[in-house]
């Protein structure tokens, strides 16, 4: 369970730095074509480039959320139930948003074969190529989620708070 954790907080680490990389991105891109606006140039492809950054920043986000307990609950009822059964339906809610995510993955191979063929017209490169976007985040959400519900059902994670409070 030891390299379990260790392997959890690694890769949630690498998609953290991930995505400040290409949140810093999206922002350098966003402030030049603002900087750029009065003197009416433009630069070639920026517009798909920041639609790449901010679909990537996106989805590997929502796995990141899962791996650090900070994707949407409202626990109210939840809160009042007795330990066991909190548990347990953290557990299960895991185990739906795992299988909701798998189910993208399986849905997302035929638009990828699909209209991921078509060719990105400032790069040249085929669609699918930022299309892979989306399993990969949904294959690491299904596998923060698993790791998750191991955790916690060998008791290596702590159930105080199964969930981030809101603010």
């Amino acid at each position: 369970m030891e390299h379990l954790e260790k392997a959890n907080r690694l890769l949630s680490n690498v998609l953290e730095a991930v995505m400040l990389v290409l949140f810093a991105v999206f922002l350098v891109i966003v402030v030049t074509k603002v900087i750029l606006r009065p003197f009416d140039t433009a630069i070639y492809g920026v517009d798909e480039l920041v639609k790449i950054a901010f679909l990537t920043t996106s989805a590997i986000g929502g796995a990141v959320a899962i791996s650090r307990r900070e994707h949407i609950a409202i626990t109210f009822f939840i809160d009042l139930m007795p330990r066991p059964i909190r548990i347990g339906l953290y557990v299960l809610g895991l185990l739906l948003i795992a299988a909701l995510n798998a189910v993208l993955v399986y849905l997302s191979i035929d638009w990828i074969t699909g209209p991921g063929m078509n060719i990105w017209q400032p790069f040249g490169m085929r669609q699918a190529y930022v299309f892979a976007v989306v399993p990969v985040a949904c294959t690491l959400a299904v596998v923060f989620c698993l790791i998750k519900i191991c955790l916690t059902l060998a008791g290596r994670e702590s159930t105080d708070i199964l969930w981030m409070p809101e603010d």
